[in-house]
């Protein structure tokens, strides 16, 4: 979450503008969720999923382009805080849809523990890549795990 509120800072947005933006991103998950819940109606889950995934690493890349005006920070935000969340209602649906509800136990906890894994190293990997490369090379990295979820998502959609 402090990627963006960092990141706003470096675009020499004023810390209580990033902190405000950064701060949404909570309401964007619940918002991001209820978008993903609709376009379940339209499109399978796995591709809606992808949707919003392939959004927020565009997002993401776009920010050091278009951040520095408030419209663009703010597009910026809503785009990639609009995936946070939807993997907690995602999963279990793609879980249930593909195995049956007698490895959904098994499966879930397997998943959640890599998932817990990831989230706790995530930030100290962030530190060392933008000591090592830069902030720029964390963008980069953040956007291309977001492309390789949508891809995921569609490939799992077409099996």
């Amino acid at each position: 979450m402090e990627w963006h509120g960092w990141r706003l800072v470096h675009l020499r947005h004023p810390p209580v503008l990033a902190a405000t933006l950064a701060g949404l991103l909570g309401v964007l998950s619940v918002t991001g969720r209820l978008l993903t819940t609709g376009l379940q109606r339209r499109l399978p889950a796995a591709l809606s999923a992808a949707s919003i995934f392939a959004l927020q690493g565009v997002s993401v890349l776009l920010l050091p382009l278009v951040g520095r005006t408030v419209p663009g920070a703010i597009g910026c935000v809503l785009g990639f805080g609009l995936g946070f969340g939807i993997a907690s209602i995602t999963l279990p649906h793609l879980l249930l849809q593909r195995y049956d509800s007698t490895a959904y136990a098994s499966l879930s906890g397997r998943i959640a523990a890599f998932s817990v894994t990831d989230k706790a190293l995530a930030p100290l990997g962030a530190v060392a890549l933008a000591q090592a490369a830069g902030y720029g090379w964390v963008m980069g990295a953040v956007a291309v795990a977001c492309v390789i979820a949508a891809l995921a998502l569609v490939a799992y959609h077409r099996l």
